[in-house]
């Protein structure tokens, strides 16, 4: 019994060493900034900021770096159309880590800047990564201890092309600019902009 527990506490301790971000006062930080869970999605529809004609995304939502944000990022009051925070940006960097079971992540220290144009809602099948939960008084965190989660649109590849499959990342609000980041062009094409 006391082997089989053993090999138990070596095998978590060893998933868990994929995980750069450690916890401080109850989030996830890295080298002094906040931390985020990632995952890919694939989407046909314009998304919860209406960026699309009828429910068919603008290419440039489909193709560029855009990312939908977990329900209490995307909207303070809980809304899941014109969160406010449709059209923000943010650059999310990778720390070398990895989520277990989700992906082998990416090497560390890439940059990238992503344009939130979706909802990750707080509601099935989402729950693992986008339901942010906790106590009162504690910090609000998906099952794997981050108060913030990207999915990642992917539907050109961009994503895949990027050797990121589901990467741990620091992340910060940013300008919308960068090498496929959709412009605020662009943005201001969207139904939530208006």
């Amino acid at each position: 019994m006391k082997t089989t527990i053993s090999i138990l506490l070596l095998f978590a301790a060893s998933t868990w060493a994929n995980q750069k971000c450690q916890m401080h006062d109850g989030i996830r930080m890295f080298n002094g900034k906040h931390c985020a869970s990632t995952t890919r999605y694939n989407d046909g529809h314009k998304g919860a900021c209406g960026c699309g004609t009828n429910d068919t995304p603008f290419p440039w939502n489909n193709n560029q770096y855009v990312a939908a944000a977990n329900q209490k990022l995307f909207s303070k009051s809980g809304t899941k159309w014109c969160g406010d925070s449709c059209g923000k940006c943010v650059k999310l960097t990778t720390t070398g880590g990895s989520i277990p079971g989700a992906g082998t992540g990416a090497s560390a220290g890439h940059s990238h800047v992503f344009m939130i144009t979706n909802d990750c809602p707080d509601e099935a099948p989402n729950m693992e990564w986008c339901a942010q939960k906790g106590g009162p008084g504690s910090k609000q965190t998906n099952t794997h201890g981050y108060e913030v989660h990207f999915d990642l649109e992917d539907n050109g590849n961009q994503i895949s092309k990027l050797g990121w499959d589901n990467p741990e990342v620091t992340w910060e609000w940013s300008s919308c600019h960068g090498s496929g980041t959709p412009t605020e062009q662009m943005w201001h094409t969207c139904e939530c902009s208006k």
